[in-house]
C-alpha cells in the first residue's frame, strides 16, 4: 500500500467515525428533548457527560 492510499484510507476511517459521533449525539440530544432520563441516554448512546457537555447537548 502507498502513502498516499494509506492516507486515504486513514481519511475515511476517520470520516466514519466522526459521522457516527455525530449520529449518537443527535440521538443524545433527541432523547433528551423527549425528556428521557439521562442515565438511559448514556447507556444508548454509549457516550459519555463530558462529550455531551462538550458538544453543547447538556
Amino acid at each position: 500500500m502507498t502513502t498516499a492510499e494509506r492516507l486515504r484510507e486513514e481519511g475515511k476511517i476517520e470520516g466514519e467515525l466522526k459521522g457516527k459521533i455525530e449520529g449518537k449525539i443527535e440521538d443524545a440530544r433527541n432523547m433528551l428533548s423527549e425528556r428521557i432520563d439521562l442515565n438511559v441516554v448514556l447507556r444508548v448512546t454509549g457516550l459519555t457527560e463530558k462529550e455531551l457537555k462538550d458538544h453543547g447537548v447538556i
